[in-house]
């Protein structure tokens, strides 16, 4: 069925959306003790698309008719302890709250976008927020001008968005990638380019990092990243 708009959300016919790793990690039970879910299923946290139909009391201003960029959100979704009967956004329609959803300009490509809103989040929230803590309880996540970033998997989603949001507050960054990947992170402003099957961890061994962004913690050896 076609979900409907509750109080506060929008109805968005999905023109394209987006496959992240939460996706594949919470089908695979991978996330079942926090992010435990119940089916049927529809996976999907990001989409574009147009609007078809507003709930009640929506204020932003968003009408039918726009298009849309949207993000579901994992914490939002999710509550832990209780299976979520999720409806994402890899369907024909979803119903997002108003909130989570901003207009797309008439010249931008919503193909370009469509896998946007979840890694740019996640890589906004680990560069700027201070939401994380060393391993002494010290905040990270606090980067500028003066801050010397690694980011293992650079070529990630969320990895290469970081990167160019770490160089835009000026920071000296550093990623590791596959051979394939080299010129491309070079490319989009990376100081050093680090091919992680050329002994990367001896290389970063001792360089002082204010911030390490680890985007493939689901490997589980060298290879798999």
């Amino acid at each position: 069925p076609i979900p409907m708009p509750g109080k506060g959300q929008l109805q968005i016919k999905v023109q394209f959306s987006a496959a992240d790793p939460a996706d594949w990690m919470l089908l695979s039970g991978t996330c079942k003790d926090r992010f435990p879910v119940a089916f049927p299923f529809v996976p999907g946290f990001d989409a574009v698309g147009e609007v078809t139909q507003l709930g009640e009391g929506c204020e932003t201003g968003i009408r039918v008719g726009d298009r849309v960029v949207c993000c579901l959100g994992l914490q939002e979704s999710f509550q832990k302890g209780s299976a979520s009967k999720f409806e994402g956004t890899l369907a024909e329609y979803c119903a997002c709250p108003e909130d989570r959803v901003s207009k797309v300009p008439d010249h931008v490509d919503l193909r370009e976008i469509a896998g946007l809103p979840l890694a740019g989040l996640t890589a906004y929230q680990a560069l700027f927020t201070g939401n994380g803590a060393s391993t002494k309880g010290e905040p990270l996540g606090t980067i500028a001008g003066d801050s010397k970033v690694l980011i293992l998997g650079g070529n990630r989603g969320a990895g290469h968005i970081a990167l160019q949001l770490a160089k835009l507050v000026g920071a000296h960054v550093t990623v590791t990638v596959p051979p394939s990947c080299v010129e491309w992170m070079r490319a989009l402003g990376a100081d050093d380019v680090i091919n992680f099957r050329d002994r990367w961890l001896e290389t970063v061994a001792g360089s002082g990092f204010d911030l390490i962004l680890d985007c493939v913690g689901w490997a589980t050896s060298i290879a798999e990243m």
